[in-house]
């Protein structure tokens, strides 16, 4: 597992209601920040599963352990917003959305196995997003975040690229995680693509970004890119590109946020999909 940690002195039991927690509990990636009341970043831990993952079943131990062993998801936060995230999401529109047949919709995509079946409503799409946690996955989250229902990363996402997207014609949005990509296409506000990828290396990132303005018939020399996640200036990811895409733009995270100066490397881009689950 890759690391990375950043924690404010100041960050202990005493002050910890007064901060808020957000988390994500990945098949890809563990991630968690402590913001404080005045929007000063107090804590951000990742850890990244290098391996193509077949199952969270691989890294459930490891996981676990993190869970237990680090400061941060002991502390009594006052406010805790926390997602999942995984490839085995869907939106389904609502005139076709049935609660009973929430497996169904997975059957032709997904390896036989153990899931618990979730659904969260986007009147914002007219649709429905369903996901299917595996089993270990849901249950560390319900072990560690009792109080919180099991939601998708997608959804807050999701709504999040929406209210960016009415100032532009076509919106391409693309959120990382380790070595998956979120990637979500808007018209003005009207969802046209939303899909997740494993990719490992520059290349195959670059395939599904080319894919996605080739499908929708959208120019990357006119249309740009907004970028979120662990990808920085200076890295191949991003190198490779804006080799091809004319305009490439690093998210702005819907809620203001102060990053600590000593951390030069760290951009509020890098904490978007985290941030996200406060508005949603």
């Amino acid at each position: 597992m890759h690391s990375l940690e950043l924690k404010d002195s100041q960050l202990n039991a005493t002050n910890a209601p007064h901060c808020t927690f957000f988390g994500i509990l990945g098949s890809e990636s563990l991630s968690a920040i402590a913001v404080n009341g005045d929007g000063k970043l107090m804590a951000f831990e990742s850890w990244e599963y290098y391996q193509q993952l077949k199952s969270f079943e691989q890294v459930e131990r490891e996981v676990r352990g993190l869970l237990k062993q680090e400061t941060i998801f002991r502390l009594p936060f006052g406010q805790n917003f926390v997602a999942v995230s995984h490839p085995f999401v869907t939106l389904i529109p609502r005139r076709l959305f049935q609660h009973g047949k929430l497996p169904e919709y997975f059957q032709l995509v997904i390896k036989p196995g153990e899931y618990q079946y979730t659904y969260e409503e986007l009147p914002e799409f007219d649709a429905y997003l369903v996901c299917a946690t595996e089993k270990g996955q849901a249950r560390l989250f319900t072990e560690f975040f009792p109080d919180a229902r099991i939601r998708h990363l997608a959804a807050p996402i999701l709504r999040y690229i929406r209210k960016l997207a009415a100032v532009s014609e076509h919106t391409i949005f693309v959120n990382l995680r380790a070595q998956v990509a979120q990637i979500v296409v808007l018209e003005r506000q009207n969802l046209l693509f939303f899909n997740t990828y494993q990719f490992s290396t520059a290349t195959d990132l670059l395939y599904y970004v080319l894919l996605a303005y080739d499908q929708f018939r959208l120019n990357p020399q006119h249309t740009p890119l907004t970028l979120a996640g662990n990808i920085l200036k200076d890295s191949e990811l991003f190198r490779m590109v804006y080799r091809f895409v004319r305009e490439v733009r690093f998210a702005t995270p819907p809620v203001d946020i102060q990053l600590p100066q000593e951390v030069e490397t760290l951009a509020a881009h890098c904490i978007t999909d985290l941030l996200c689950l406060k508005n949603s």
